[in-house]
């Protein structure tokens, strides 16, 4: 199966949760199911042609500046014609907006990582498509490897810790730091629920000094995110046609 490409993105009514202020902001109407053929990296991030559709993750008050993910801010009635629109920022910053949101209102520090990632991942679409400067990836990839290793080590970390620890060591490789690559890919088990093959080809490329990212191949996107194969609908068979050739 394909993937499709219609990502949708429109224009909604939103309410900021500090200011209580309407406002309108892009938002990802509709998005395409994730498929074996789908382009994903071994960082496990989906690979996304616009950075648009990424960037439409994130709302940025146009009255307080706040930021975060979109779904933090409730509808409003109005349409979005006659509200203010949200500030026109590139697509990879509205992450470095809603980072420093988050450290303002104390957001919980995986949140803070998963931006930091979303804002690198942005930027590298950024650059693919024209629009983004290359001086900006290191330093997203930088700060995304500081967020994750910073909620990693923290006391109030409650999530998959040999997964993460797979996606920080991922991350590390890129940056070029295989001796932490290695480190961490070696710490990741079967809690993961990532395939035994994929962490190690990974620390086989850190050892082989391998710093490009890499895509999965099909059969591994559908193994890690556990996708059903499409249901074939099959016409109905009368008794009747049974036997009778």
């Amino acid at each position: 199966m394909k993937e499709a490409t219609e990502f949708v993105i429109k224009d909604t009514s939103v309410v900021c949760p500090v200011c209580q202020y309407p406002f309108a902001t892009a938002n990802l109407d509709r998005m395409p199911n994730l498929v074996a053929e789908s382009s994903v990296s071994a960082d496990l991030h989906r690979v996304l042609t616009d950075p648009a559709v990424r960037g439409a993750l994130i709302a940025v008050c146009p009255s307080c500046t706040y930021a975060w993910w979109i779904s933090a801010f409730r509808p409003h009635h109005f349409v979005p014609d006659l509200l203010v629109p949200s500030p026109p920022v590139e697509y990879s910053k509205k992450f470095g907006l809603a980072i420093v949101s988050g450290r303002k209102h104390k957001e919980p520090l995986l949140d803070m990582a998963i931006l930091a990632m979303n804002g690198y991942w942005c930027a590298r679409e950024e650059v693919a498509t024209g629009i983004g400067n290359a001086s900006e990836i290191p330093r997203w990839l930088k700060l995304a490897v500081q967020e994750l290793k910073a909620a990693l080590e923290h006391e109030s970390w409650q999530a998959n810790t040999s997964r993460f620890s797979y996606i920080l060591g991922e991350l590390y490789r890129q940056m070029g730091d295989f001796h932490h690559a290695v480190s961490y890919f070696q710490v990741v088990d079967r809690r993961s629920l990532l395939p035994r093959a994929l962490v190690e080809h990974q620390i086989a490329e850190a050892k082989s000094g391998n710093s490009e990212a890499v895509l999965l191949p099909p059969q591994m996107v559908e193994e890690i995110f556990r996708l059903k194969p499409p249901v074939l609908e099959l016409p109905e068979i009368s008794p009747l046609a049974v036997g009778s050739a």
